[in-house]
């Protein structure tokens, strides 16, 4: 039995139906397949997408995916699709010029349209990756809550306390 998720996971992996660089348009946000975001907004100067990603926070911040003709490693972006223009002013040059309130709206846009287009039925939200990151920190946070005594030891710690006790 196969999994439609999965198998459209595989064939985009080794699809070479995507857009070349040569065919987007700065500013533009696109469908694309990548590693942790499914829409983004194409810039040029970077050769990259403009995300929204949420990463060990429930805060999104912008990331850049490179386009995939960048070649292995660098390149993890493969636009699909060209969706709208971003309402937004982006900076010419670099993603990096974004900054406080501007950067909040453009994740917030960029969640907006990634969750109004998602690239195939049941795909991971935005929402679905906060979750994610809300889950991580309670981890994190249960972890530091465990008493010094119920802690496990590292090794060095045991075998140098096996030391003392056969001196």
């Amino acid at each position: 039995m196969s999994d439609p998720i999965l198998d459209w996971f595989r064939k985009m992996e080794y699809s070479t139906d995507y857009l070349a660089m040569e065919a987007l348009h700065s500013g533009m946000a696109y469908m694309i397949w990548a590693r942790n975001a499914y829409v983004g907004i194409w810039m040029l100067a970077e050769q990259g997408f403009l995300i929204s990603r949420y990463k060990m926070d429930t805060t999104p911040r912008l990331a850049l995916e490179l386009h995939w003709d960048n070649g292995e490693p660098l390149g993890t972006a493969k636009p699909l699709h060209l969706l709208e223009r971003c309402p937004m002013k982006l900076p010419e040059y670099s993603a990096k010029e974004v900054a406080g309130q501007e950067k909040q709206a453009l994740c917030t846009w960029l969640d907006a349209l990634e969750t109004k287009h998602p690239p195939y039925p049941g795909a991971e939200t935005p929402a679905m990756r906060r979750d994610g990151a809300i889950r991580w920190q309670q981890r994190q946070t249960e972890k530091r809550q465990i008493p010094p005594s119920l802690r496990r030891c590292p090794v060095w710690q045991l075998e140098a306390g096996d030391a003392k006790k056969s001196r």
